[in-house]
Order: C-alpha cells, then sequence, then structure tokens
C-alpha cells in the first residue's frame, strides 16, 4: 500500500517510496489524475459553482438574460415583472395585481386590475390622453364587437341581446315608451299612437260572412260517429292537426298526447285550464272532405265556404250532435272546385282533414286580426246555454262578431271575471277557478302578447256585471281599466282600444254599481291616447235591451227573448244581438291605417 517515506528511515529508497505515494493522485506531469476528486469530497459552495455554467442566472445582482426559458414552477416576483423598451409592460402583484402600460416617463396609462376578495376586474384607459377601450373580432382587424370611445360612449359592432334593460334618461314611470331623437339618442317618453297619424274606419276593413251556401252546392253535410262512411272516396288520406297549411293566424294548438300528434289537438288561447273555439281556415280544391274529431258528449261545429267570392254559411245554424268518441263530420260539394274554407268547432279534440289523394290544401292569407277579453259573455270555450230555446257553442258573441266582420279573432275571454274579479267572487290578483284570472292579469297579457307586438288591429274589451261593487265606484273602476289599457301599451303602443260597457241585464238603472262603472271604463276610454270608442250598451237611457225575464222566467218583455234558461247569459239571438251591436259601433270606430290589411 503507498505510503509517505518515514523520517530517519528508509535509507536508499525513500525517493521510490515518495513517488509511489505521489503516483496514485498525480500523473507524470504533476496533474491529478481523472476520477481521483469525487464531488462529495468537495464543500457544497464549490459543488453548487462547479454546477453552474458560465452563464447561469445568478441569485444576487444584475445579470443580462437571452434565449428562451422553461420553468417546470411557477416564477414569483418580490415587487414587479417588467418588460422593458421605450414603453413597458408591467405585471404587478399588489392589493389588486394586474398588468399596467408604462410610457416613456413611468406614467401608467392603462391597466387590467383583479380583486382577488370579490373576483372583480377594473379596466382603466386614459381618456384624457384621448384613449379608449375595444373589443376587436379578429387580431389585428379593424373590425370592432365592442368600444368605449374617450368621452365614454359604448357601441356595439353587433346586434345586443339582453333578458331585461334598464334605461334611466328620461322621463321615468310605469308604461312609459323609449323613444329616440334624430340622432339615435333614446329617452322614456309619454306615449302616443304610432302611425302617420292617417286612420281608417274598422269598417272599411269589414269582409262579412253573409248568408247560407246554395243547397244546391252540397250533396252532403253529415255527422258519422266512429268511423267515417268512405263510399264516395277514392284513395283516401289526411292533413294531421299540425299541418303548415292551415291558417291558425289567431289559435294556440296544443297536442293532445306531447309524444304522438295522432291523438289530436287542443286549443289554449287564453291561458286557462279550459280550452278555446277552434277558428281555423285553409284553401281546399276538391269536391269532399270531413273533420275528424274527438268529442265528450254535447257539441257543434259551423263551417263557412267560399261561393262565388263570398263567404257563406254551410247551414243556417250550426250542426249539432251527442257523442263521445270519435266523430266526423263529412261535406261534399256538387263539383269538384277550389274554394276557402272556415270551420268552428269547441273545445274538443281535433285530428284532421279527411280528404281523397286528388284534394289540394292550401294556406289562406291572414285576416285582419283583433283580440277580444272579457267575461262569460265572451268565454273562449262556449257559448251554450243549456236548455234555451236555441243555443249553440260556436254560435256566441265572438261568433257573431267573425260573422259581422270576416276577422280573425284571438279569444281571452274567461267566464265569471272581471276588471277585478278572478272568478272566485273577489277583488283579487290571485288566478281563481280553472286559473281563471281578472282583465288585464299577467296571465291574459301573456297570451295577448303571443300573438306578437303589431299583429293586432285593436283589442275589444267587453264589460261585465262581475266586478259589481268590488270595483269601488267610478275612480277605482277607471283606475284599474286605465292601468290595463297602459299595460297593453306598453307591449303595443300601435293597437287600438275598445271598450264595452256592462252587460244590459235587468233594465240598467241610473247611479246603480255598474252604471258607476261604466262611468269609469268611459272615462278611462276617454283618457287612454290608444282609447278609439266605447259600445255602450249599458247606457241607462239607451240600453241594448231592456226587461227582467229570462227563458227560465218569461215576461212580456224584450230580455225574455234574449237571455237563456241560466238566467244570465244569452241564448242564439241575445249572443247574436250583442254581437252583431257591437261590430256595428266599432265599425264605425278610426284605426291607424298602417294597422289595415287592405
Amino acid at each position: 500500500m503507498a505510503r509517505l517515506p518515514q523520517p530517519g528511515g528508509d535509507n536508499g529508497n525513500w525517493g521510490a517510496i515518495l513517488n509511489d505515494y505521489l503516483t496514485q493522485s498525480l500523473d507524470q506531469n504533476g496533474s491529478i489524475k481523472p476520477g481521483v476528486v469525487s464531488a462529495v469530497q468537495l464543500s457544497p459552495t464549490v459543488q453548487a459553482s462547479l454546477s453552474k455554467s458560465d452563464d447561469a442566472v445568478t441569485v444576487t445582482g444584475n445579470q443580462r438574460v437571452e434565449g428562451v426559458k422553461t420553468f417546470a414552477d411557477p416564477v414569483y416576483a418580490q415587487t414587479a415583472v417588467v418588460v422593458d423598451g421605450v414603453n413597458k409592460l408591467k405585471l404587478v402583484g399588489e392589493e389588486f395585481p394586474g398588468i399596467s402600460s408604462v410610457d416613456a416617463d413611468a406614467q401608467t396609462t392603462s391597466q387590467l386590475l383583479f380583486n382577488p376578495a370579490n373576483g372583480s376586474a377594473v379596466i382603466d384607459y386614459s381618456a384624457s390622453r384621448g384613449g379608449s377601450f375595444a373589443v376587436r373580432t379578429e387580431p389585428g382587424t379593424t373590425d370592432l364587437a365592442f368600444s368605449v370611445d374617450p368621452q365614454g360612449d359604448a357601441v356595439f359592432g353587433g346586434n345586443v341581446t339582453l333578458p331585461t334593460m334598464r334605461v334611466t334618461a328620461g322621463d321615468l314611470g310605469a308604461g312609459k315608451v323609449l323613444t329616440s331623437d334624430a340622432t339615435g339618442n333614446a329617452t322614456w317618453q309619454t306615449p302616443t299612437v304610432s302611425g302617420t297619424g292617417d286612420s281608417i274606419k274598422l269598417k272599411d276593413l269589414y269582409q262579412p260572412i253573409i248568408g247560407v251556401i246554395p243547397s244546391s252546392e252540397i250533396t252532403l253535410d253529415q255527422y258519422y260517429h266512429d268511423n267515417l262512411d268512405t263510399s264516395g272516396y277514392t284513395g283516401l288520406t289526411g292533413t294531421l292537426w299540425n299541418s303548415p297549411q292551415f291558417n291558425t293566424q289567431s289559435q294556440d294548438f296544443k297536442p293532445a298526447n306531447e309524444t304522438n300528434p295522432a291523438f289530436g289537438c287542443t286549443n289554449m288561447t287564453n291561458g286557462r285550464q279550459v280550452g278555446s273555439v277552434f277558428d281555423f281556415e285553409f284553401e281546399f280544391t276538391g269536391d269532399k272532405f270531413a273533420i275528424q274529431m274527438q268529442a265528450f258528449g254535447y257539441y257543434d261545429t259551423q263551417i263557412y265556404v267560399e261561393h262565388e267570392g263570398q263567404m257563406m254559411k254551410i247551414k243556417s245554424y250550426p250542426l249539432a250532435d251527442d257523442y263521445s268518441g270519435y266523430v266526423f263530420r263529412s261535406v261534399a260539394f256538387s263539383r269538384y272546385a277550389t274554394r276557402r274554407i272556415r270551420i268552428l268547432m269547441p273545445f274538443l279534440y281535433f285530428l284532421q282533414i279527411v280528404h281523397e289523394n286528388n284534394a289540394v290544401i292550401k294556406k289562406t292569407p291572414d285576416h285582419p286580426m283583433i283580440a277580444i277579453t272579457g267575461d262569460s259573455y265572451v268565454d273562449a270555450s262556449t257559448a251554450y246555454n243549456a236548455g234555451s230555446s236555441r243555443s249553440y257553442m260556436t254560435a256566441g258573441v265572438v261568433d257573431a262578431i267573425i260573422e259581422a266582420t270576416g276577422f280573425a279573432v284571438l279569444r281571452l275571454g274567461q267566464g265569471g271575471t272581471g276588471y277585478f274579479n278572478n272568478a272566485s267572487g273577489t277583488a283579487s290578483d290571485e288566478l281563481g277557478p280553472a286559473d281563471s284570472s281578472r282583465f288585464f292579469s299577467s296571465q291574459r297579457l301573456t297570451s295577448l302578447q303571443a300573438t306578437g307586438a303589431g299583429s293586432l288591429v285593436a283589442l275589444v274589451v267587453n264589460g261585465t256585471v262581475n266586478d259589481g261593487e268590488l270595483s269601488g265606484g267610478t275612480a277605482a273602476m277607471k283606475a284599474r281599466a286605465l292601468a290595463g289599457y297602459q299595460a297593453v301599451s306598453v307591449w303595443d303602443p300601435g293597437v287600438s282600444i275598445i271598450a264595452v260597457t256592462p252587460e244590459p241585464i235587468n233594465n240598467p238603472a241610473s247611479g246603480n254599481v255598474h252604471d258607476l262603472n261604466r262611468i269609469g271604463i268611459i272615462q278611462a276610454i276617454g283618457d287612454h291616447p290608444q282609447g278609439v270608442g266605447v259600445v255602450d250598451v249599458y247606457d241607462p237611457a239607451n240600453p241594448l235591451w231592456t226587461g227582467t225575464g229570462t227563458e227560465a222566467s218569461p215576461t212580456i218583455d224584450q230580455q225574455s227573448k234574449l237571455v237563456g234558461m241560466d238566467g244570465i247569459h244569452g241564448n242564439w239571438a241575445g249572443y247574436k244581438l250583442y254581437g252583431h251591436y257591437i261590430a256595428m259601433n266599432m265599425g264605425e270606430m278610426k284605426v291607424p291605417i298602417e294597422r289595415a290589411w287592405l
């Protein structure tokens, strides 16, 4: 084993012993042999120094770093990270961390700051320097999706969709209309009827249904139960209720079974659990068809047919029947031709129009459309007064108005209701029986608004004796009516509003509760800018009819012939008079010509 020479010993060979010892670590040139000194034999400081390359980043001191560096872990700065140049970008990690732009004078010109406590973010820009904020649609493009100029005005480059919007400029208040000036600046203003100022009388839009089609034109018109007699048909087919070839302008067809349209549909126009009378139209080229329905007891239907350019009834009165199950009203004409067909059916299930393969069904153009809201006199579901000498589901007040005008009518009436009454006999904003609600409730407004703003020529509001003392008198009725008319105006500032006073039951008397309500309604129409007139059927000095009798308790007076067996509602004659009187009077009222379909 190599060793050092011993002092006083190793005479004669101490040099060889020393050389042997030194050659263990040194080569012939005196350099340390490779691998003799290992890392574990060095101090930590020396190890760290030897492990560092000449261009490594040091912990302290100033140093220039070049090239792309990749860090496996986050990099932390005590104050800020600055991207240097004439102008600088600074990453700040203070109370509100963010990114700032800094000019050559070390002044912050814009920044994006974050609040970790509540998650908010703030963008600052220097309006005083003429700066702005913008969001571009593509990198490098000049197309802006959004920008804010030095004055703080925001500009959107495309459409803006908002669930709600709050505008604080102008004359704030319920029922105001957002109105723009010549440069597009909008503020809240008191509404006025929109349009050019030109108007037209409603009667100039009427296309009444007149008379009965000649019997020579019809070879068959009858009901079949369960199965259609197809002996006269060749190549039988059908057009289902949900076909786009039907004009359902004022309707709201709903499937009876959500998963299978073959079960038919109901019609739900007024937002109540009880459905509405069907009223739809189509152009039919052929010589025979049948309406397939599912009935649940008594029902009747009315059909209007175009003959030589004029819409006419197929029968003088609706065709009535009493059956539960599938029914077909089968109609055959004496010749193959093109005709408009309009069908009224009560609240039942409508399945399809059955016809031959050689027949053609096409959608007809829309009619002028009005909406009618009110009580049971204009009830959307039925006009039937059981036990009366003549009464039908499809021959009520609304149907009489349809025959007198030819209009499409959105049926919103709900029995037992009023401006105050929700059909429970109390003044309430809550839903009443069968989800009934007072006039202008949110439920009825939703049904009205489903037609779309600008779609209606007019809204007719039938008055009622249901409110009685619930109103609290003329002033309260006026206020309630005005609030309702204004709610409509907010939705559609161009629709005309027509009011009908309470029904003239049992000799209208001056000063009674119904007369006080009548006066409030008249005053409200006069004060509202969209009110175009009142049909005054309750005028004590000139009521639509007089008397106290009914079919159930007849006397020798007018009312005995007009009010049916339930003692309050009209029979066929009473409803026809009432509806035609409304149509006749509102025909003289003027509406903006922009709402006229001429």
